[in-house]
């Protein structure tokens, strides 16, 4: 009958106790000529993993789904700044799936790339003589003996208890997972058409955030937007200040003042405000300063013919902010109002408090440039629950979804369809299908991401874009080798710890492979005489 440890072991519950996220240490001591396991159930079965494989065990985490994994891959959690991946030992040993109650937990194979094996309980810390593990397989039933460490046959009473091999069990659906260390976190590639071809816009055009106040759009130039994030709930108020300021708050241990774009421009407050504002954090100088807008609209990359001077008379209003420029859309039926960041805080006011605010943070923890210039820039979006992050230098722009998609006779089952984007015709990629993730209905908030994409520009639909950040470099992760596919469309993941989250980051230049790529340009340049045009 196999024995408990006679050593102090850790058990979970006082793991807990000791440690708020419930991970349990596992002792290494063995005494020599016995094995030591960790017993587990799954499915009313007893199975174990050698204590020496084991790095810890904790409770079921909260899981990122990863598209284009393997069935049994659960999703990622993170393990104190660590991407792990969590799998369903049932699917991999074939049983059906059951329901997590307080008793599932995850057991932590491996330290230097560690995976999480989800089981339905933890039984105990055994040991026994090491004679006692059969090695023939003939317990191995209903499991695969393949994936076999040993069998220990019951006495007493007792089940047997299959030992199964952790590299084993991921060999056939993960190949590299868990068997070596982490590649290398290269940085995605941006040009996404093949090697030496032209871009397939011109490099002087003009690129725009475009936002709303009230029913009029306007636009800010996207190269001093540093990110767009929504306004927090609580803004510290600055004394004695005038209507256009509205505070400060912190942003990554820097302080950033917030002014009204509506104040600025001498427009009304929004008393019946529906959704929540967004702030558009810019460079000015060497300060970082949010602007308040009801809500941001798209990103635009227009000629520079269709930008005119703003009459003068809109440079006369009873706001500090100067419109500098009208943009020109959809043959002038669409005019976005311009603004300078240079040219937008008159009041002396506003200028000393960004001054104000960047000196408080110059006090020891604002980022140096040399730090900044490690950050990157993402357009995050969301297809379901799931964050995805796409390189903002990488989109062309970001187009609201136009009211009906012109379908394409014999087009490949992710195409959506095409549409007229200002007198060129663009295929529309559905990011739900090309992930294999389930449709859903379309919905107002969707939005479709332009690039070029193998010689021609695509657009990619997704449920919604949700804001434009800097991400640091120190936390941006290699994403676990689960797929072929997945590797080579996801390769990085950016676990931002502090705030619970975890963005999976798209490398844009294999989001098509080149057939899927050749497919799209022959509808871009097809001729097409009647496509639909985007609203």
């Amino acid at each position: 009958m196999a024995r408990r440890p006679q050593r102090a072991v850790v058990r979970e519950a006082d793991a807990g106790r000791a440690d708020p996220g419930g991970i349990a240490a596992v002792p290494s001591d063995r005494t020599s000529g016995d094995e030591h396991l960790v017993g587990f159930q799954v499915a009313n079965g007893s199975f174990g993993f050698r204590l020496a494989d084991v790095g810890e065990i904790v409770r079921l985490p909260g899981l990122v789904r990863m598209p284009l994994g393997p069935r049994s891959l659960l999703g990622l959690a993170n393990l104190r700044g660590a991407v792990l991946p969590v799998v369903s030992l049932r699917r991999l040993l074939g049983l059906p799936d059951g329901q997590p109650d307080e008793a599932t937990r995850v057991i932590v194979i491996g330290r230097g790339s560690p995976v999480g094996f989800v089981v339905d309980r933890i039984d105990d810390l055994l040991e026994l003589p090491a004679d006692r593990v059969e090695t023939d397989g003939s317990g191995a039933a209903p499991v695969d003996p393949d994936v076999l460490d040993g069998v220990v046959g019951g006495a007493d009473g007792d089940a047997t208890i299959r030992i199964l091999d952790p590299r084993r069990l991921l060999r056939d659906e993960f190949g590299r997972l868990g068997t070596s260390g982490p590649h290398a976190a290269t940085g995605v590639s941006i040009a996404a058409g093949p090697a030496g071809a032209a871009p397939a816009e011109p490099q002087r055009q003009v690129a725009l955030l475009c936002f709303d106040l009230g029913p009029q759009e306007y636009g800010l130039p996207l190269d001093h937007v540093r990110e767009i994030i929504s306004l927090p709930d609580h803004v510290s108020e600055v004394p004695r200040s005038e209507t256009s300021v509205l505070g400060v708050v912190g942003l990554r241990d820097r302080l950033l003042p917030l002014v009204s774009l509506r104040a600025l421009l001498g427009l009304p407050g929004d008393a019946d405000r529906a959704h929540r504002p967004k702030v558009i954090v810019l460079s000015i100088g060497s300060s970082i300063v949010g602007v308040v807008a009801d809500r941001t609209r798209e990103i635009l990359r227009v000629d520079p013919g269709s930008i005119d001077p703003a009459p003068a008379l809109l440079a006369r209003g009873a706001g500090d902010a100067e419109i500098t420029s009208i943009c020109r859309l959809d043959g002038g039926r669409r005019l976005v109002a311009v603004l300078s960041p240079d040219r937008l805080f008159r009041s002396d006011l506003v200028r000393r408090v960004v001054a104000e605010s960047t000196g408080a943070s110059d006090g020891g923890t604002s980022t140096t440039n040399g730090e900044a210039m490690t950050d990157e820039q993402f357009i995050i979006f969301r297809l379901g629950d799931q964050e995805y992050g796409m390189p903002i230098a990488a989109v062309d722009e970001v187009a609201r979804r136009p009211d009906h998609v012109t379908r394409l006779p014999r087009a490949p089952a992710f195409v959506d369809g095409v549409m007229n984007l200002r007198g060129g015709v663009v295929p529309i990629v559905d990011l739900r299908r090309r992930f294999e993730i389930s449709s859903t209905e379309p919905g107002v908030a969707q939005r479709i991401l332009v690039l070029s994409v193998g010689g021609g520009r695509t657009g990619f639909m997704v449920d919604r874009v949700t804001e434009v950040i800097k991400v640091p470099a120190g936390v941006i992760r290699p994403a676990p080798e689960l797929s072929a596919e997945q590797m080579r469309l996801i390769g990085r993941v950016a676990n931002l710890e502090a705030q619970g989250r975890m963005i999976l980051l798209i490398d844009p230049a294999q989001l098509l492979d080149q057939v899927e790529a050749a497919v799209l340009v022959r509808f871009d340049r097809g001729g097409l005489e009647q496509p639909s045009t985007a609203s």
